[in-house]
Parts: C-alpha cells; sequence; structure tokens
C-alpha cells in the first residue's frame, strides 16, 4: 500500500449549536439603520450572508408586501452581536410579475447597467406592459423611453436616492407618464435590480424619505409614421380596454325588453 493511501485525512472540527451566537442584522444608512433580523451562526462565518425583507417590514403598507429588498452582511461586531450589511437588489415575488401580463398585451422588457453619480453600477430589469398589442416600432420607441429615462436619473444622482425612486415608484411613474404617448399602458415596474459594484470606499451618507421630490425628465422622442398611435386611441383608452361580446349585451337587452310586456299579458 502506499503512503499516500495510508494518509488519513485531517478531521474538521465540527461547530455545535452551543458555539453559535444571535447576531442583529442592521439595515444600512439608506433604510435608517433599522433592524431587518437575527442570524445565527459564527463570526468567521457571517461575512457575505444575504438576507430577504420585504418592503412591507420598511413601510407598514399593505401594497408594498410584494416587493422583496436583498441585504448581504459585510462586518460584524463580536462584541455588541450585531452586523452591518448593504443593499444588494430587489425583486417582485413572481406571483406578482405573473399578474402583470394578460391574454392579448404586449410585454415591453428591458434589462440594463446603470452608474449612478457616485460610481455605483445597478443592474435594472423593467417590463412594461400594454393594454393590447403593440407593433414593433412601438415596442422599440417604449423600450428607447426606458433607457433615457433612467440614464438621465443615474447620471444626476447618488445611489441613496436612486434606490429611492427605483423601489418606491417614482422612475417607473415617469417611464409611464412618457411611455404612453407611444401606446396605452397597463403597468410600468423594475421587476429587478441587482447591485453590480461598489466602489471602492464606498459607503451610504443619507438617509433618503419616501416622500422626497424628484425632477420630472423631459426626453426628445423621434416617432416614426409606423409608431404613431390613432388619435382616437390616445384621448379615449377604454376602447382599448376589455369589453363583453357585443352578442351579450344584446341578448341580455332583449331579456329586459320582454320582461314588461309578460306581466302586462298576466294583468290582462
Amino acid at each position: 500500500m502506499s503512503q499516500k493511501a495510508r494518509k488519513r485525512k485531517a478531521k474538521i472540527k465540527k461547530v455545535s449549536f452551543k458555539d453559535k451566537d444571535w447576531y442583529n442584522v442592521i439595515a444600512p444608512k439608506s433604510f435608517n439603520f433599522k433592524s431587518i433580523g437575527d442570524v445565527l451562526g459564527v463570526e468567521g462565518n457571517l461575512d457575505g450572508r444575504t438576507i430577504e425583507n420585504l418592503l412591507y417590514d420598511f413601510t407598514d403598507d399593505y401594497s408594498d408586501i410584494s416587493l422583496k429588498l436583498k441585504f448581504k452582511i459585510v462586518e460584524v461586531n463580536p462584541e455588541a452581536k450585531t452586523c452591518k450589511s448593504i443593499f444588494i437588489g430587489h425583486q417582485y415575488t413572481n406571483d406578482y410579475i405573473r399578474s402583470l401580463i394578460s391574454r392579448g398585451s404586449s410585454k415591453v422588457q428591458s434589462i440594463i447597467n446603470l452608474k449612478t453619480k457616485d460610481q455605483y453600477t445597478f443592474r435594472l430589469t423593467v417590463v412594461c406592459t400594454t393594454i393590447r398589442r403593440a407593433r414593433n416600432s412601438q415596442q422599440i420607441l417604449i423600450r428607447k423611453i426606458i433607457r433615457e429615462i433612467l440614464r438621465e436619473f443615474a447620471r444626476s444622482l447618488n445611489h441613496e436616492k436612486f434606490i429611492t425612486g427605483m423601489i418606491f415608484g417614482e422612475f417607473q411613474n415617469q417611464i409611464l407618464r412618457v411611455a404612453k404617448t407611444i401606446y396605452p399602458l397597463s403597468s410600468s415596474n423594475i421587476i429587478k435590480s441587482k447591485l453590480v459594484q461598489i466602489p471602492e470606499g464606498g459607503e451610504d451618507t443619507e438617509f433618503i424619505p419616501k416622500e422626497t421630490d424628484f425632477d420630472i425628465v423631459e426626453i426628445d422622442v423621434k416617432r416614426s409614421r409606423k409608431s404613431e398611435i390613432k388619435r382616437t386611441e390616445r384621448i379615449n383608452v377604454k376602447k382599448l380596454a376589455r369589453t363583453r361580446p357585443e352578442s351579450k349585451k344584446v341578448e341580455e337587452e332583449e331579456e329586459v325588453e320582454s320582461e314588461p310586456e309578460e306581466e302586462s299579458e298576466e294583468e290582462d
């Protein structure tokens, strides 16, 4: 038998439950240092662990229950039993994303990398859905509007305010305001974001509340002749919404009209 075969593997010391401690995870300053949960582990094994929370935990607003925030532990304080974390992205639940898309509509999706004013790089996935099926030329213009508006915000905002506008719907509302001039939209959402790169020495320096005002972004959109929609479609969007078939309406009207005649015969 060779010497290699005789060698035994070094025994790895198992960590028992008694060796582990509970650590309180603290959100970054951009989320007002809120406690986001407790994790169980050993000091050396906590770095890099990710934690998910609902936006509802920060706002107490039931409409935010479908959005998940992701944080990553970057520093552990063994004396205070606390962990500092950073925001690394967000994502809507699969049920919510599926509810946005309906039969007969178009899904316009765009994935873009953006660098903020303080050199943070985020990767955003944006989805806009139309009321009815849109032409390819209209979808291309809507996708261009998404990219231009987000680039303008990224160039002018630090990452703290960029995160606030992204998760609280400010960017989505401005995209919807401009893109609906190309074709009526039923929704506009940044369904996913991911922190791709952090500048050297980067950290949160301020807390941006939900009620913060943002500048209105105006962009020039060169519409082609094919991408323009009819004037009636712009004014009366209800015409594009789903309605009951006319045959059913006619049958209901006939039934309503026939009822009084039966009553009159009984009276005679």
